[in-house]
This record gives structure tokens, C-alpha cells and sequence, in this order.
């Protein structure tokens, strides 16, 4: 089942960074035309896929935890709500590594397009 989530979550943070860059080609060529390069251009949009990452994981966190303890409140159960904080954590940083990879595609293909082509692009 964990699995199955990350993989929906780095699908749909390719999805997002691959129409963030289409719909920014413009700006890509503008920053591109001021003098960032194209392993900057690569490393801004590969952070920000990261970002989107860990946005999903600190808000599933938030939400997950809470949800947990009220599910063993409301159940009766007579158990405490032990976190296992280890796999929580490589979980949280496996997502942070997936997702910016997952962004890389989508930003090479943003660095291959030349500054003069981008920003002669029609929004």
C-alpha cells in the first residue's frame, strides 16, 4: 500500500512539474538569457518537484498522525499510538529523493530548449 502511494505521488509530481515547465518556458528562457545555465536551470526545477514533495509529506504526516490517534481513541482499543518514527522518516526522505527525480525529465527537457526559442514562444 506504500508503495502503491509513492508511486501515485511521484506521478503526479512529474505530471505537475511537466506542465509547470510547459507553461513557463518563457521565464526558463528569460533566466536562461540572464546567464543561468542549464545544470541551474536543472537544479531549480529539480528542487522545486523536491518541494512538492515534501508539501505531500509534511501535510500526510499532519493529517496522517491525528487521524491515527483518533482511529485508536474512538476504537477502544486500549493501545497506546506508538509512531514508528524510523520508518516514518525513510519514508519522508525516500519521497523528498523520488520526487526531485522524478522532476529531472521534465527539467532537461526545459535546459535542452535555447533562451531565443523559449522566449519567442507564444503563452
Amino acid at each position: 500500500m506504500l508503495g502503491l502511494t509513492v508511486l501515485m505521488a511521484v506521478i503526479g509530481v512529474g505530471t505537475t512539474t511537466g506542465l509547470t515547465v510547459l507553461e513557463r518556458t518563457r521565464e526558463s528562457g528569460l533566466l536562461r538569457a540572464l546567464g543561468l545555465g542549464r545544470r541551474g536551470l536543472r537544479l531549480a526545477i529539480g528542487m522545486e518537484a523536491g518541494l512538492y514533495g515534501a508539501m505531500g509529506g509534511t501535510l500526510g504526516l499532519a493529517l496522517g498522525v491525528p487521524y491515527a490517534w483518533l482511529t485508536i481513541r474512538a476504537g477502544n482499543f486500549g493501545a497506546p499510538l506508538l509512531l514508528p518514527y524510523g520508518q516514518l522518516l525513510t519514508v519522508f526522505l525516500s519521497l523528498l529523493a523520488v520526487t526531485a527525480l522524478a522532476g529531472l525529465l521534465p527539467a532537461r527537457r526545459a535546459a535542452r530548449v535555447s533562451p531565443v526559442t523559449a522566449m519567442g514562444t507564444a503563452e
